[in-house]
């Protein structure tokens, strides 16, 4: 409904509305937070409400939702409340938009706390204000066969249903949170046309999505009344409307109730026909029975503000809360076209429905004085308190203004009050209370989809949805009226509906909206105080603007400069009355200035102007709002004061704007040397940096007016021959005007005329030309109508033609411009942060729209009229170039002004990839198709290769520009041109994308070009070197090229460690040859022997740390590969703490040996860390053999010294002894001894002050060894074992004299 309102302007008077005398006016009264109606009708035409490229207002920057928790926490920026569930994001990632797309439909449910959303033929119902609860989120597929019907034609599924939902009562009775979800619910679903009904009793039940349906109904084609007829008259289809009015015999209002002891998960739906029908339907798990209401639909003429059927319904709700049953059954309130009636609806089985009463609105006398004047009145929506007795209307009238004879329309809202509930004596609350007092002219079906939301906060606000997707929140503050609305920065789509937090204790909460794109905000009520501002004297709708932008919405609506040239007197006659209400520092330098220029216009001198202007604050405005800018242009936009005779096409007016857009030039370019003459132009730059660029602008535009303007008058002398045979002066004149480029001038034309009743009777051409500051207009109609402009069901030749003729009109008026700007780069202020109108959403929307024609007629025109394929790529690359820039510049000054810009970039590169690909391929098939005869294959790759050479040069400088990568990388690799690929590599573009260096070496290693990858090393070092570390496979074998022999020995250390070692990664393709499992240890080793060999180049000395620590890693490799052979452990790289854990579960007498050796190698920090583990293994080892068997049997065979020597040494404590304390044990760090002696005897501070300190109480070998089962008996055996082994001597070399050795 209301375009954006993005921020606070200065104010003005209110709209004159009438305010209820007590001390906190209301626009409503207290209301109730569900008590609307559950289904918002969404059509396309857009409304008129405030905001709009006339609207004062400045825009409103939201914070986006990946930054949300920056958002300011002062309550005046709208509050994300949820996200979409995760099925329905899914759905929209499996069913992306396209061209066809209706988009989504759904609406908020207050008292249950639900929503609902229709995404193709999927409904998906979840509660808004507990996502994690633990139903989560209801995913029904709608039966599709229950919309087929005979005759009927296709329309847009989703927005074919109408949806209503049942919340079941909880067990709970008193529970009154709005937290707790709605752990029952049930969903009524009713076809508009056919009146088919799909009924699921409860859809948060686990596992049960059972639904039950019932078939179209047998009078679907309802009642034919005069009105109707007329409604089908009256309406019309258009770029303003849109088809569907009232006369569409269509369901407009659903409703539902539970019936209270009835059934279980049974409801009554009552259904109203736009035509006037009432339906009932009884649902229930066992079926569904429908009924038509008795109601004279009859066409009555009634003596009030209208004179067409009085009794088409418009709206529906419940007069009383569900929770208020009296005495089984509920009253409904009916609003008609004049009317409100009032019915009991008995929820019984079979019950019936009968009228109470009925108050006659439009009849009213108080009604009929407060709309005195309208000519004609409609009446929009209603609502209802929580109370029963206070009723809100929604109305709509037409009136005239008779100074000036224009046609405007009124927005308004009636409040009634029963004075005797529930029998009906309705009597006016307070007078009418005006919303917007002007506004455009609307269509009926644009009127009819508007909807009315009252109950939340602040007090007596109202929110009124319109089916453009606009939602606008009015409220009293500070005594006048204001309006607000919703919008966010980013873009969240339509408002699809509109809710309130419910709270306790019947207080209202803060708005809830439901978006199409960013889920489900809160508007806070500080939001709405501070950021709403007073009614616009003029609205038009979101389509009229062009784009998002402040600026543009004042410079449309304010003509206070009129007065300053002369040239103005045909644009308004009469002054806006917000004109009034400016500051007079504005009123005074507006004056000024347009005296300054006259007097400049007519002496060429100034005098003292610059200081009468700062002294009147001309230069305290901002951007387009500052004097000087709207100045500028009202110089652009000036209407002929004379009109000029004949047709749409005349040569008469052709010749006339032609002449009238170089007077133009002339007088902006005169308009900028007194800007320079007085010293303004200075000042403007300086400190007026928006104001100066938007000037300059103006410029631009009326450049690239004129371009399309020439193009025009070519493209008609082009097609004159066509039209006939013509002979002097008459010949121009009566030729057929036509083509694409003409149509749109017209549409455009025809569009501004709509939105500003005082260019009605000008021609639509000559409204086109005239209203150069709108000319995004343009590209936003191409966006909307190309398909149409271009004629799908015409020949693809014609279309071809018409879609070049466009391609031709949007590009060279952005170069155009482009050259003005080359031209007058003097005049230009800096450019930091300001972005250019061709870099807008509008404009990238109607270029893209082009290219995406552009793309499609190529495929068709490829099989059935190849001849043009040259023509459509060749303005394919030209809008490919335009659109680019396009971009850049967009995320330049989003940049600049440190804004987020992530989302526009990947729409940007994701344009790039497909266009530049597109072109690409067009080059390759071009050079294939010439090479197809030819056998030779060093002929026909020659051919080809000087084929693209022709092709690719162009694509290249687009590819340069905009860091087309991949564009560039495989036109490198088509033409084998290596050259060429370093000398882009070398280039710095892409800066934020990263280096193109980076990408050329990606998709190397991605193609396992490796060799090649490498060769780059030299000319590339340090890229090559940051790419490679996440390649550290290739990353040795680059520093061994570049002779880094230290950092090839660290690379090639981690990699022998790396768990990877020896296999391909999954995520990632390695250098290495993926082996068999068997082979890793072995490749582990060839690794370590290389990082030994690297070192050794490197100039490290044998013996050394590094050398050291590589030689105990290769040490433990092959103790790891023992134990593999034995099949104890895996190939995998283990740390030294799973191999010895490993070894002792093994019971291989063998490993445990090892698993010491494991322990010298790991270094004195693993012994350290691990010293519980050493001890628990000095333990381990010696239960590995029978110490009191050993005793036992030595006493019972009586053993010789050397069977007793021989024992000893072949013990585990001997080898280990050996292996660790000996003259020629072998480790890594310190040695045993220092770390852990094997003897008490051993320790002592004075001899060993390098034992390292533990806190353990084991103080050496023999102290652990004490604590064994079996020392008590032969401990003295134990410790001759660890003397034998450290002592090193075999038997042969030592006399058997074991005294000294068992002394202790």
């Amino acid at each position: 409904m209301f375009s954006p309102a993005r921020g606070k302007l200065g104010k003005g008077k209110g709209a004159g509305l009438h305010i209820p005398a007590p001390a906190s006016p209301a626009l409503v009264p207290h209301a109730s937070p569900h008590k609307h109606s559950p289904v918002s009708l969404r059509g396309s035409p857009s409304p008129l409400f405030p905001w709009s490229s006339a609207s004062p207002i400045p825009p409103r920057v939201s914070a986006s939702p990946e930054g949300e928790e920056k958002t300011s926490s002062d309550g005046k920026e709208p509050v994300l409340v949820s996200n979409f569930p995760q099925q329905l994001r899914n759905s929209f990632f499996e069913r992306p938009a396209s061209r066809t797309d209706p988009g989504i439909h759904g609406g908020m449910d207050g008292k249950s706390c639900l929503s609902w959303v229709i995404h193709g033929n999927t409904l998906y119902v979840w509660n808004h204000l507990n996502s994690h609860t633990v139903q989560g989120c209801a995913v029904l597929t709608i039966p599709t066969h229950l919309s087929a019907w005979p005759g009927m034609a296709d329309s847009n599924f989703s927005e074919d249903w109408l949806v209503c939902l049942v919340g079941w009562p909880a067990e709970d009775q008193n529970d009154l949170s709005f937290v707790k979800a709605c752990k029952s619910a049930g969903v009524v679903m009713c076809h508009r046309r056919t009146l088919a009904v799909a009924y699921w009793p409860d859809v948060f039940k686990d596992g049960d999505t059972a639904v039950v349906t019932l078939g179209p109904g047998y009078h679907v084609e309802g009642t034919s009344t005069p009105a109707s007829e007329e409604n089908r008259r009256r309406s019309s289809s258009g770029w303003t409307g849109s088809s569907g009015g009232p006369g569409g015999e269509l369901l407009n209002s659903l409703l539902a109730s539970e019936i209270p002891g009835g059934a279980a998960q049974s409801c009554v739906v009552i259904a109203a026909r736009s035509n006037g029908e009432l339906w009932r339907y009884d649902c229930c798990p066992l079926g569904i029975t429908r009924e038509q209401i008795s109601r004279d639909v009859g066409a009555r003429q009634d003596v009030g503000l209208i004179a067409f059927n009085s009794s088409c319904t418009r709206s529906m709700v419940w007069r009383f809360p569900a929770d208020k049953p009296q005495q089984g059954m509920r009253q409904l309130l009916l609003l008609t076209a004049s009317e409100l009636e009032c019915w009991n609806i008995e929820l019984g089985p079979a019950g019936k429905a009968t009228q109470v009463w009925v108050f006659n609105i439009l009849g009213n006398p108080d009604t009929q004085k407060d709309l005195a004047g309208q000519k004609q009145v409609w009446l929009l929506d209603l609502q209802v308190d929580d109370s029963g007795n206070f009723f809100t209307v929604l109305v709509a009238s037409f009136s005239k203004d008779r100074l000036n004879s224009s046609s405007f329309m009124q927005y308004s809202i009636l409040t009634f009050f029963d004075n005797n509930p529930p029998h009906g004596d309705v009597v006016r609350k307070a007078p009418l209370q005006v919303i917007l007092p002007k506004a455009r002219v609307e269509e009926e079906d644009v009127l009819y989809s508007m909807r009315l939301r009252i109950g939340g906060k602040p007090v007596g606000s109202a929110v009124i949805l319109a089916g453009d997707g606009t939602a606008t929140i009015a409220c009293y503050s500070g005594g006048s009226l204001k309006l607000y609305q919703f919008d966010l920065a980013w873009g969240a789509g339509k408002v699809l509906d509109a809710s309130v937090v419910p709270v306790l204790e019947e207080v209202e909460g803060s708005w809830l909206v439901l978006t199409e794109k960013s889920g489900i905000w809160a508007v806070p009520e500080r939001a709405i105080i501070f950021g709403g501002v007073e009614p616009p004297e003029r609205s038009l709708s979101r389509r009229s603007s062009s784009r998002d932008d402040p600026a543009k919405e004042e410079r449309q609506r304010d003509s206070a400069a009129i007065r300053s040239t002369a040239e103005s007197g045909g644009l308004d006659n009469r002054a806006p009355r917000s004109i009034a209400q400016r500051p007079l520092h504005d009123e005074e330098a507006e004056a000024i200035v347009g005296r300054m220029f006259q007097q400049y216009l007519s002496t060429g001198r100034v005098d003292s102007a610059r200081e009468k202007l700062e002294r009147a604050g001309a230069f305290e405005r901002e951007v387009e709002m500052n004097i000087f800018a709207r100045t500028s242009r009202v110089i652009v936009d000036t209407l002929a004061k004379h009109w000029v005779a004949g047709g749409a096409g005349s040569a008469a007016i052709m010749a006339a704007v032609s002449s009238q857009l170089i007077e133009k030039q002339r007088r902006h370019q005169q308009y900028l040397n007194f800007l320079s003459i007085s010293s303004c132009h200075e000042e403007l730059q300086a400190k007026q940096r928006g104001a100066m660029h938007a000037i300059m602008e103006h410029g631009e535009k009326l450049a690239a007016m004129v371009q399309l303007r020439e193009l025009h008058n070519v493209k008609a002398q082009a097609r004159a021959p066509i039209s006939g045979t013509f002979t002097g002066s008459v010949s121009l004149e009566n030729v057929e005007v036509s083509g694409a480029l003409w149509d749109t001038v017209l549409l455009v034309g025809e569009k501004a005329r709509r939105n500003n009743v005082m260019l009605m009777d000008r021609e639509k051409s000559e409204v086109f030309y005239t209203r150069v500051s709108e000319l995004e207009e343009f590209y936003a109609c191409i966006q909307q109508h190309a398909t149409s402009i271009i004629g799908q069901e015409q020949p693809v030749r014609t279309q071809a033609e018409r879609l070049c003729e466009l391609a031709e009109a949007t590009t060279s008026a952005i170069k155009a411009a482009a050259r003005y700007k080359d031209a007058q780069s003097s005049w230009y202020p800096s450019p930091e942060a300001l972005t250019p109108w061709y870099c807008q959403p509008t404009v990238r929307s109607g270029l893209s729209k082009i290219a995406s024609l552009i793309l499609d007629l190529k495929a068709e025109a490829s099989v059935s009229v190849p001849s043009l394929m040259p023509k459509l790529v060749s303005w394919l690359e030209v809008v490919t170039d335009v659109l680019l820039d396009g971009y850049a510049g967009a995320i330049t000054a989003k940049v600049e002004r440190e804004e987020e810009y992530r989302g526009l970039q990947m729409e940007y590169w994701s344009r790039r990839d497909t266009l530049l690909s597109a072109l690409q391929r067009h080059a390759k098939e071009v050079a294939d198709a010439s090479v197809q005869y030819l056998h030779d294959e060093g002929t026909a790759e020659q051919q080809r290769r000087s084929v693209l050479q022709k092709m690719y040069p162009s694509l290249v400088t687009i590819a340069r520009r905009h860091a087309g990568y991949q564009t560039l990388y495989n036109i490198c690799s088509d033409l084998k041109d290596m050259d060429q690929l370093r000398d882009l590599m070398r280039e710095s573009m892409g800066f934020r994308e990263g280096r193109f260096s980076h990408y050329v070496f990606n998709q190397l290693y991605e193609t396992k070009k490796y060799s090649t990858l490498l060769q780059f090393g030299q000319e590339f070092q340090q890229e090559l070197e940051v790419f490679l570390q996440e390649h550290i496979h290739l990353r040795w074998l680059h520093e061994i090229f570049m002779q880094q022999y230290a950092s090839a020995c660290s690379t090639l250390h981690s990699l022998a460690l790396s768990p990877s070692v020896g296999e391909e990664e999954r995520s990632e393709k390695v250098f290495v040859k993926r082996r068999r499992v068997k082979d890793k240890i072995r490749e582990r080793r060839r690794l370590l022997y290389l990082a030994k060999l690297s070192a050794l180049a490197g100039g490290e000395l044998a013996g050394g740390d590094k050398i050291s620590k590589i030689d105990a890693n290769i040490n433990i490799n092959v103790i790891q590969e023992v134990a593999h052979e034995k099949g104890i452990v895996s190939d995998d790289v283990l740390s030294p703490l799973q191999l010895i854990e490993s070894f002792f579960k093994s019971g291989d007498r063998d490993l445990v040996v090892r698993a010491f050796e494991v322990f010298a190698y790991a270094g004195d920090s693993f012994r350290a860390s691990n010293r519980s583990l050493l001890e628990a293994a000095w333990l381990h080892a010696a239960d590995q053999d029978n110490w009191a068997s050993m005793k036992d049997v030595s006493e019972e065979l009586g053993w010789s010294d050397e069977q007793y020597w021989l024992t000893l040494q072949a013990s585990l404590l001997c080898q280990i002894s050996t292996k660790c304390y000996s003259k020629g044990a072998s480790y890594y760090g310190s040695p045993f001894q220092d770390f852990l002696p094997l003897f008490e005897s051993n320790r002592t501070e004075e001899d060993h002050p390098s034992i390292i300190k533990s806190e353990s109480s084991a103080t050496s070998v023999e102290t652990i060894l004490r604590q064994h089962k079996d020392f008590s008996d032969a401990g003295e055996a134990m410790l001759t074992a660890l003397r034998i082994g450290v002592s090193g001597d075999s038997l042969d070399d030592k006399e058997l004299d074991l005294e000294p050795m068992l002394d202790i």
